[in-house]
């Protein structure tokens, strides 16, 4: 990628280089192999931090699950409120809305949107398959005692991933809109005694973990591994200046 910046004789301008920036591949036929990656870009160091936090939240909010349920939890039926956040979260909605953003964006001429749905496809698969995963092999029962998949949340994990690809893709904005959106739907949850407090914090931690990690390895990114100043000198239109050249990784 070669930037010129072009002044006159005695008079530097600052101007920022004009950078291109490449797409990642999101083409479809490489969704398996992009997902692989994907599942073992989890197990990258940045993801140490939050995964010590998340657990540690877990494990202080987990001792007082039981007062949580009676001071916050519904007794008898389902709220609108519990109905709402159901619906909202729940796999119906979710994975048919993941499927058609995904598609739309496969022929969409908008990068960002397309990196966002891909992403958002990978990050959705991983996080399901890991949702389902902990379910069975922790068996933990729900507060009203209807089955026992309750360890973790899957509304709280899907919810919180949705929200952290919204926001590495769209910014700070749109990143308070998700979150909130998933403070309500996970909140709605422990009010319709269908989880755990620790449920909830277990499913928000691993949403995020997965949210970051797919749009970090599929963001939009230049790495710039040299940056070379070469004096100009155009005798025509009398002018001075450097070229920026800047050689990607």
């Amino acid at each position: 990628v070669r930037c010129v910046v072009a002044q006159n004789a005695g008079s530097i301008p600052l101007l920022p280089p004009a950078i291109e920036i490449p797409s990642p591949d999101t083409r479809l036929k490489r969704f398996p192999q992009n997902l692989g990656k994907n599942f073992l870009g989890l197990f990258d160091k940045k993801n140490v931090l939050p995964l010590v936090i998340g657990g540690s939240v877990t494990a202080i909010v987990s001792p007082f699950d039981d007062d949580l349920k009676d001071s916050i939890g519904m007794k008898g039926e389902s709220s609108t409120f519990g109905k709402i956040g159901a619906v909202v979260g729940g796999p119906a909605v979710v994975l048919p809305t993941v499927t058609g953003l995904l598609i739309g964006g496969h022929y969409s001429d908008n990068v960002r949107f397309r990196v966002f749905t891909y992403n958002l496809a990978q990050a959705t698969a991983i996080n399901e398959s890991i949702v389902q995963g902990l379910k069975i092999a922790v068996g933990r029962t729900r507060p009203d005692g209807s089955d026992n998949r309750s360890f973790p949340s899957g509304h709280a994990a899907t919810s919180f991933m949705i929200a952290t690809v919204v926001h590495r893709s769209y910014g700070r904005t749109a990143g308070i809109f998700g979150y909130s959106t998933a403070t309500f739907i996970s909140f709605s949850r422990l009010r319709d005694n269908k989880h755990w407090a620790s449920d909830l914090a277990a499913g928000a931690t691993l949403g995020y973990i997965v949210g970051s990690s797919v749009t970090r390895r599929n963001g939009l990114s230049l790495r710039v591994g040299k940056i070379t100043f070469v004096p100009a000198f155009n005798p025509l239109q009398r002018t001075v200046g450097v070229n920026l050249v800047a050689d990607s990784e």
